[in-house]
C-alpha cells in the first residue's frame, strides 16, 4: 500500500472513499502536479450483506520536494467525492459526499529511513445523506495526526511502510463524529 494511501487510511473512517494530500515549503517547485478525476465500483461484503458502491472523484494532487537534500516528498491533496452505496437486493441506497484537504505539515526523520509525518484534513471530508437527501452524519473541520513511516530511503511512496501503532490524533477542531462511526451500523441502518 502506497504512503498516499497509507496515510489517508490513518484519518478515515471505513466509510470515507477520499483522496490524500500534503505539502512542502511554499517555494518547492512541485515534483508532480496533477488534476485526476475519474469514477470507480466496488463491492462491499463486510457488513452481512452485499453492497455496492459507485466513488466519482476529482481534485489536485501534488508531490513537493523533501526539505534540505531529504528525499522524502511532501503530499498535498485537495479533492471531491461522491458515492452512493446500495444493497442490489433491496434497491436502497445512500450517499456520501466529500470536499477537503490533505496536506503533510512536517516531515521529522526518527533514524534512518523512518519519519514522521504530521498532516492535516480540512474541509468537509464527508457527508453521509440517505435516500431522501437527509444529513445522517457530517465530518468538518480540521485533524491533524501524526504517523511514522519506513520510506525505504526513496521518493517511492509505492514502497513505503507504516510503523505499528505509531497513529496519533493531535487535534479535532470541528466535529467529526465519522473518525469513530461504525459503517456496518450504518449502512444496516439505511440499506441492510
Amino acid at each position: 500500500m502506497s504512503t498516499f494511501s497509507v496515510r489517508k487510511l490513518a484519518l478515515a473512517v471505513a466509510i470515507v472513499a477520499g483522496s490524500t494530500l500534503t505539502t512542502g515549503p511554499a517555494q518547492a517547485a512541485p515534483l508532480t502536479r496533477e488534476h485526476y478525476s475519474g469514477t470507480n465500483s466496488f463491492s462491499l461484503d463486510d457488513c452481512g450483506f452485499l453492497i455496492e458502491g459507485t466513488t466519482t472523484f476529482s481534485g489536485v494532487f501534488m508531490l513537493k520536494q523533501g526539505r534540505a537534500g531529504d528525499p522524502t516528498p511532501y503530499l498535498f491533496d485537495n479533492y471531491s467525492h461522491d458515492t452512493v452505496y446500495t444493497n442490489p437486493a433491496t434497491g436502497a441506497w445512500f450517499t456520501i459526499h466529500g470536499d477537503g484537504l490533505f496536506k503533510d505539515l512536517h516531515i521529522v526523520n526518527i533514524e534512518g529511513t523512518i519519519y514522521r509525518f504530521e498532516t492535516i484534513e480540512v474541509g468537509q471530508p464527508f457527508v453521509l445523506r440517505d435516500s431522501a437527501g437527509r444529513v445522517v452524519l457530517r465530518d468538518r473541520g480540521r485533524l491533524q495526526t501524526s504517523i511514522e513511516i519506513d520510506t525505504l530511503g526513496d521518493s517511492d511512496i509505492d514502497n513505503d511502510i507504516v510503523i505499528d501503532g505509531s497513529f496519533q490524533l493531535l487535534a479535532d477542531n470541528g466535529r467529526h463524529p465519522g473518525f469513530f462511526a461504525d459503517f456496518c451500523a450504518i449502512a444496516t441502518d439505511l440499506i441492510g
